[in-house]
């Protein structure tokens, strides 16, 4: 009965921790669910099976874990995204105007997992992370207010497991995953006439249901090989609100004018991940991590009854699509431990993500390229039951461009055009805690 109240009480705080902000990654995909992870730039993830994260990177290293282990942690980053370029309104009338914009923010993700054996060859997992977010914000101050001011896309993962030793070579794991996705997409309409302009702001959020499946190959004492499935997930978003606030609301009145009917779907792509780990000697693991994302289910992101104006007048039922089309991708990494002596070791890791959008399509609310990341790391174990864990990784983004894309928005048509810089330092600290 205890051990079940403990049970309880956790699964309610792993709930209560997805409360956050999103951060940026490659598109909108995080790999940045744990500090220790994020030492080696999780290399080596669905392979490692060190702690209770290998819950959500592959329940078949639940194995592994031989006593009830809380780990909680968070990861804040500082992105910066810069666009140097124009941006053409027709409803100005005044031709393409030069922009440089800032769209990168300071953001935290909390994260959670725990993990509690049942019986000798089975082992029980929950988690709560952020598997796909992103977060821009370029202001009200210039002309890309037109194109975009705010745009995210955060999903909270609950995911029960099951890990299950199937002798001592081969383990295999199940979980569900159950996702709340929460999106705002803002932007501005404006006229010739000076101070019209009036912001709109769509904002919903939907469940989704997934799973992942995971096996993990003990080939020695010191060689383990881990596989792992993340399903994709379809949410659809029903009953959104879009707030259109300014002179031009209401036909000219001005105040507000309010719709609860925005709909959306948004289907988000499934990840297969392969792992090996080996340990060389007592001080020194090795280990590699590649990770295939299918991206191509992201065709668009369409917007339905967002309010704004159309044919001159207020209206509630405005369609916004916004193209992505866009690839799958690959995601490479390498890493390495040097355990200094029993009580703490480091982590390195480097890597490479590619990214999914293309220059035909590329936008300011998913400004991405692709990124070459380098991570340290560290584990320290201050007591046989307490650990912490501090990460850190850097992400150089290679320079890209938005060729004259446009976006419609009612009697709104804005063309953007002009060069993406950006770079992310994502920071961790986690701390891992043996219920014995």
């Amino acid at each position: 009965m205890k051990k079940q109240h403990t049970l309880k009480k956790l699964a309610f705080l792993l709930m209560a921790a997805g409360c956050t902000d999103p951060v940026i990654a490659s598109s909108f995909q995080s790999w940045t669910q744990d500090a220790s992870s994020m030492g080696n730039y999780h290399a080596g993830r669905a392979a490692i099976a060190e702690d209770a994260g290998t819950n959500f990177y592959n329940p078949a290293g639940l194995i592994r874990i031989h006593n009830q282990q809380l780990l909680v942690g968070g990861t804040p980053s500082t992105s910066d995204i810069r666009f140097h370029g124009t941006v053409a309104v027709n409803t100005l009338g005044t031709g393409p105007q030069a922009v440089t914009a800032q769209g990168g923010t300071f953001n935290f993700l909390p994260y959670a997992h725990y993990a509690a054996p049942l019986a000798d060859n089975l082992v029980f997992g929950l988690s709560v992370m952020t598997p796909f977010n992103s977060y821009t914000n370029y202001g009200l101050t210039s002309n890309a207010q037109y194109a975009a001011t705010q745009s995210s896309i955060r999903v909270i993962d609950l995911t029960p497991s099951l890990g299950f030793a199937y002798n001592d070579k081969v383990a295999v794991g199940f979980g569900l995953d159950v996702e709340h996705a929460r999106g705002e997409f803002d932007y501005t309409i404006t006229s010739a006439l000076a101070g019209s302009n009036t912001l709109t702001k769509n904002t919903g959020s939907s469940y989704g249901y997934g799973f992942h499946v995971g096996v993990l190959y003990t080939a020695s004492e010191n060689t383990r090989v881990g596989l792992n499935f993340l399903s994709q997930v379809k949410h659809h978003l029903h009953g959104g609100n879009s707030n259109f606030t300014g002179p031009l609301a209401n036909n000219g009145a001005g105040g507000t004018q309010y719709t609860n009917g925005l709909k959306a779907n948004v289907t988000l792509p499934s990840t297969t991940t392969l792992s090996v780990l080996h340990t060389f000697n007592p001080a020194w693991d090795m280990m590699g991590t590649v990770i295939y994302t299918r991206w191509s289910v992201f065709k668009q992101l369409m917007l339905q009854n967002s309010a704004g104006i159309s044919g001159g007048l207020s209206n509630n039922s405005i369609i916004v699509i916004m193209p992505q089309n866009y690839r799958n991708t690959w995601n490479y990494s390498i890493g390495a431990n040097y355990h200094v002596n029993e009580k703490w070791f480091i982590r390195a890791g480097a890597g490479f993500d590619e990214t999914p959008s293309n220059n035909t399509y590329r936008n300011l609310q998913f400004p991405d390229s692709n990124q070459i990341a380098i991570a340290l790391g560290a584990h320290i174990q201050a007591t046989p039951t307490l650990g912490f864990d501090l990460g850190w990784t850097h992400q150089f983004a290679q320079n890209v461009r938005i060729n004259n894309l446009s976006q419609t928005t009612g009697d709104q048509v804005t063309t953007t055009n002009g060069s993406i810089s950006a770079s992310t330092d994502v920071y961790g600290l986690g701390l891992k805690w043996d219920i014995v």
